[in-house]
């Protein structure tokens, strides 16, 4: 997926060209623990309202069960999934989640979002820090990272669900869902 970004310094726009995004690239990077939770968002709502178990949704993507019961634990805890324990229990999304922005549920499992050590203050030992023109450039970034991500809900991305992979249906599916 290629992200569009607009960069404003010193009052002018500069585009990122296509080649520059390869740039970006490089430094630009979500933690397995988000790309997960957003795979296991867009799993439950393409199966809403019904809810899953663990081992279901880590058979179905292919993740590490142990790895899913904490990024499912951390969900739960921000209210961004519903758990239930029984015969009928499982987890699923809370009812308003379609709503999120998927900036939101990013930030939910990338709290800080620093590209650079820079940006994050508490813990930068860059000698460069404060005298450097790339902070700048970097907070920027950032910011049209997450302005792309601010115009789209979980929902939107969903509108066409059941327009996915054959592999994944048919996943779901073995699954008995």
């Amino acid at each position: 997926m290629y992200i569009k970004c607009i960069f404003t310094t010193s009052g002018q726009k500069r585009n990122l060209e296509i080649g520059q995004i390869d740039k970006v690239r490089q430094f630009v990077h979500l933690t397995s623990q988000t790309d997960y939770s957003l795979r296991l968002l867009m799993l439950l709502g393409m199966v809403a309202p019904n809810k899953m178990t663990i081992s279901q949704v880590a058979a179905i993507l292919r993740i590490k069960r142990n790895h899913l019961t904490k990024i499912v634990h951390h969900l739960a805890k921000n209210e961004i999934l519903h758990t239930s324990r029984g015969k009928s229990g499982g987890i699923g999304l809370s009812e308003d989640e379609h709503e999120k922005t998927i900036a939101e549920s990013i930030r939910t499992s990338e709290p800080s979002f620093s590209l650079v050590e820079c940006l994050d203050r508490g813990n930068c030992a860059c000698e460069f820090a404060g005298y450097c023109e790339l902070t700048g450039l970097f907070t920027s970034a950032r910011s049209a990272f997450f302005d792309v991500l601010n115009d789209k809900t979980l929902g939107d991305i969903l509108k066409n669900k059941n327009q996915s992979s054959q592999l994944l249906k048919n996943r779901i599916i073995s699954e008995s869902l």
